[in-house]
């Protein structure tokens, strides 16, 4: 079975006074289903290459769904940068 893709909307311009990005840069939110027949959304640079990718969705709404909220709250987030810290391993 084909991959189907679907766009799902396109992002909105870069806001002013953003750094390291470039005027140009444009994203795209794609929907598409799977070979098993799940759907799923990615978030695509200019570029062609993958940023984000989320898990699966039981029907092509579920998942443009969930980009569009994911679409929209993206303005708004809050962007921290969090070191993970570091974790003693411990052969067994």
């Amino acid at each position: 079975m084909a991959t189907a893709t679907k766009k799902v909307h396109a992002a909105r311009p870069v806001a002013r006074g953003a750094r390291d990005v470039s005027e140009t840069a444009s994203l795209e939110f794609l929907v598409h289903q799977n070979n098993g027949g799940d759907y799923h959304w990615e978030i695509v640079g200019g570029d062609g290459e993958s940023l984000a990718q989320c898990g699966s969705f039981a029907s092509h709404d579920d998942a443009e769904r969930a980009a569009r909220r994911v679409y929209d709250g993206a303005g708004s987030a809050r962007f921290e940068l969090h070191v993970a810290e570091e974790r003693e391993l411990v052969a067994v």
